[in-house]
């Protein structure tokens, strides 16, 4: 218990310290939201009830199915290389027994990507080459699995080299790594995970130049007074909940949350109507 409240006291002690210095008191631009009203549902690492996720084929199969919008993790290689890879693990996806950050790109990037354990003709994608194989128009979440200063500097530069893909938002439950994110690139945006019920709190304390222009959360940390408070404050555009497939999307429609990343059944019918049916609620 004393090390969590010494970790909340410093974090908070630093964001203090970031206000003074750049001034994050003071008004900031504010981004519209990237959907303009309209409801995301982004595909969850792909779509992955046939191939296997955050792959190319994976990505190609929810562009197929219609998704306009992309949820994909973000983990670093030990020499830096920033990929698209969920687990810390290399053993489900590639049958290697090591972490992928003990593991420099050179070592998995020939590697197949596995299936349930067989495998694939697909191989672990490196961020920039994500960005380069996707639509600029696409929405991306990228969800960032671990975070340091080394990792941001990575993913500004990348960022910059990819000044075509402006609907991306950068996740995470760091708000130090998002506060450095959004103090070194003004118009980038970033979404704060773990923004759950009992935590609305937070917002309060936030900076303005520094807030998150998203806050996510899983859809089980989400009930409605939760929704309350966002409906308030006017963030109900700006809520983006994860963890959500066919057992519990109505609760979506009873709850009326906009953006969520959907682990796609065909039986909950097309995106379209999905869409159709979160928009009529809000």
């Amino acid at each position: 218990m004393k090390r969590i409240l010494l970790y909340i006291l410093t974090s908070l002690t630093l964001l203090i310290i970031i206000a003074i210095v750049v001034g994050a008191f003071e008004d900031r631009t504010d981004y519209s939201p990237i959907n303009h009203g309209e409801a995301i549902i982004f595909a969850h690492r792909g779509y992955v009830n046939s191939t296997v996720e955050n792959s190319t084929a994976a990505f190609s199969k929810s562009d197929s199915l219609g998704f306009n919008a992309i949820e994909t993790d973000i983990r670093s290689t030990k020499d830096g290389k920033l990929i698209i890879f969920h687990d810390a693990s290399c053993k489900r996806l590639l049958g290697i027994d090591a972490n992928i950050d003990d593991l420099n790109w050179n070592e998995i990037k020939e590697k197949h990507l596995l299936y349930k354990g067989k495998k694939t003709e697909n191989k672990v994608l490196s961020l920039d080459m994500f960005l380069n194989q996707t639509s600029p128009k696409k929405i991306l979440y990228l969800d960032i699995k671990n975070t340091s200063k080394t990792i941001a500097d990575s993913l500004l530069s990348i960022l910059d080299r990819h000044p075509e893909h402006k609907n991306i938002i950068i996740a995470d439950h760091n708000l130090l790594f998002l506060s450095y994110l959004k103090i070194n690139k003004e118009n980038i945006r970033v979404a704060l995970e773990g923004f759950n019920k009992g935590k609305e709190w937070t917002f309060y304390i936030i900076p303005k130049k520094i807030k998150p222009d998203y806050y996510a959360s899983s859809m089980s940390k989400v009930d409605e007074n939760h929704m309350g408070f966002l409906n308030e404050h006017n963030l109900i555009d700006k809520k983006i909940t994860y963890g959500v497939d066919h057992t519990n999307i109505k609760k979506v429609f009873d709850l009326g949350i906009t953006n969520i990343i959907l682990d796609y059944h065909h039986s909950m019918g097309t995106l379209d109507s999905l869409k159709s049916k979160i928009m009529k609620i809000n």
